[in-house]
């Protein structure tokens, strides 16, 4: 490693520039180790820009898995959100400022990613480095007499009862997705997770027919 002249936002002071192996890494600031996810230098408490390659479940600090308890997601986001409000560091200079921001935007993305159930299941496949389905059968036939239905549905309350029945469905598979990934059971998730994309499909198309049918009578 070497030493560089350059410290606190451009002033003078060591630091040292380089990669530390493993989780590590020096700190923007004073150079001390600093963890990968960490948000703020253990030693200065300097803001430290996102790292990048981290995962959604490291950023948020959550295990990496499926079945995820919401409320936990929530409040890890809201707390570190809020520890990351840039106007904290205004007295702290305009570089810890955009660090705090730049975190705030990768926390909301992980965020984003993880609260729903379809991307945080195709999130986690991507992970697992999973491809494409082998063999894929295509639309299952139930799935295919859902969307005949809704296409043939002209009142409210036909829409209403599919729009019921797709819920109740997708609930199911989120059920099964939390036991295959569980099992370890990576084709059998996948094949959920696109089942439950064509449900999702035609659950954004009932809510356009809902819309434009009016209230109910």
């Amino acid at each position: 490693m070497t030493q560089s002249g350059k410290g606190r936002d451009g002033g003078t002071g060591p630091r040292i520039a380089g990669t530390i192996e493993g989780d590590m890494q020096p700190c923007w600031l004073c150079g001390r180790s600093v963890a990968g996810r960490a948000l703020f230098c253990h030693a200065c408490g300097a803001v430290q820009p996102p790292r990048e390659g981290l995962d959604h479940f490291t950023r948020l600090g959550l295990e990496c898995r499926f079945d995820i308890e919401l409320e936990a997601l929530n409040r890890q986001f809201t707390g570190l959100g809020r520890a990351l409000d840039p106007d904290r560091f205004v007295a702290r200079g305009k570089r810890q400022q955009e660090h705090a921001r730049a975190q705030a935007d990768a926390l909301a993305e992980a965020y984003e990613m993880l609260r729903d159930p379809v991307r945080r299941a195709r999130y986690l496949l991507d992970l697992s480095g999973a491809g494409p389905l082998e063999n894929d059968p295509g639309e299952p036939a139930d799935v295919t007499a859902l969307r005949g239905e809704l296409a043939a549905a002209t009142d409210a309350l036909t829409v209403d009862r599919l729009a019921l029945d797709v819920e109740q469905r997708a609930e199911a598979c989120i059920r099964e997705l939390a036991m295959a990934f569980r099992a370890g059971l990576t084709a059998t998730a996948r094949r959920v997770v696109a089942r439950l994309e064509e449900l999702e499909d035609i659950a954004a198309e009932a809510r356009t027919r809902r819309a434009a049918l009016g209230p109910t009578p």
